[in-house]
């Protein structure tokens, strides 16, 4: 299932760059390519640094079923969205269209 879902959020972002960066006059292939890379590799850091170290943690413990271990195990979503808005934001909307054209 996390897969699934880092695929539909994979394509969802990466039409929504391609989109933006065509209405703004800019190169939207490598836009798209930097809105993927955007969400995944935030996402694969945290859930390979922080997530997956956290819940084998947890598995020792009595508490398995728990709603922390559920948002921690799901964390990595909301980390790799975040790093999409800030760059969205901080570099896609602030893109020279003139300087991206040539």
């Amino acid at each position: 299932m996390p897969f699934f879902i880092s695929i539909l959020l994979t394509a969802g972002v990466a039409y929504w760059f391609y989109q933006t960066s065509e209405k703004l006059g800019s190169k939207s292939i490598h836009w798209a390519i930097a809105g993927v890379l955007a969400y995944q590799v935030p996402a694969w850091a945290w859930m390979l640094l922080v997530s997956k170290p956290y819940l084998t943690a947890l598995r020792s413990t009595a508490a398995k079923t728990t709603l922390t271990a559920s948002l921690v195990g799901h964390s990595w979503i909301l980390v790799g969205l975040i790093s999409v808005l800030l760059v969205y934001k901080f570099l896609l909307l602030r893109t020279d269209v003139k300087a991206a054209r040539y």
